[in-house]
């Protein structure tokens, strides 16, 4: 379980499709990040990142000319950093009971990495509208996750059409999101054990399968 891990900028980077950041960007990008989560997104704007930063308007202005291009560059990154996670956990051989137990863990550490992340995933369906660039990346992430859940469930050949596996993929997501975002917003987050025991109630009934130990 990752709370508080600090994001590694350069890392994501040098992901297949993903764009370099420099110094400054990074900084911005953390800066907004810490008043969105403290503050509210509300009250995101390129002065106060300015303020936070101790670079200067016009600096932060040059680098991002509006808020939006700093959400969508947020987003971006966010998005990034689940296509690591739910990548890496679809891609391993193994039985269909140990894919979705990988999958759910992925889910956890993204959505868990630190308090910025959480406040942003948690936000991403509110402003998606707000520029043409974060509705594409967000329906591009939607697309990948889902393409991911569908190659395991139909590399399990437990489904006899697309109709009931598509069915079974989106009541999957929406016992782990709803699981994610009662965890998110509770008071005592880091106790977290309850909600994924539900959790994994949840998705045995729901599939009629046994799901090994979800060890975070």
């Amino acid at each position: 379980m990752r709370i508080n891990y600090k994001i590694d900028w350069q890392a994501l980077g040098t992901m297949s499709g993903s764009k370099k950041l420099s110094t400054k960007k990074q900084l911005i990008l953390e800066s907004a990040l810490k008043i969105i989560t403290q503050k509210g997104l509300q009250n995101l704007s390129v002065t106060e990142v300015g303020r936070n930063t101790e670079l200067s308007k016009p600096l932060v202005l040059y680098h991002y000319e509006t808020k939006e291009r700093i959400l969508e560059d947020i987003c971006f990154f966010t998005f990034k950093m689940g296509e690591y996670f739910v990548g890496s956990a679809s891609m391993e051989e193994d039985s269909f009971e140990v894919k979705l137990r990988n999958m759910v863990r992925a889910y956890f550490r993204w959505y868990l990495f630190n308090d910025e992340i959480s406040e942003i995933i948690t936000l991403m369906p509110h402003f998606r509208e707000k520029s043409l660039l974060l509705k594409k990346y967000y329906e591009e992430s939607e697309i990948f996750l889902n393409r991911e859940w569908e190659r395991i469930f139909l590399e399990s050949l437990r489904f006899r059409s697309l109709e009931e596996l598509k069915i079974s993929v989106f009541g999957v997501r929406s016992l782990l999101n709803g699981a994610l975002s009662a965890i998110i917003t509770s008071p005592e987050r880091a106790k977290y054990q309850e909600q994924a025991l539900r959790l994994k109630f949840n998705l045995e009934t729901n599939l009629k399968v046994e799901l090994p130990s979800f060890d975070f």
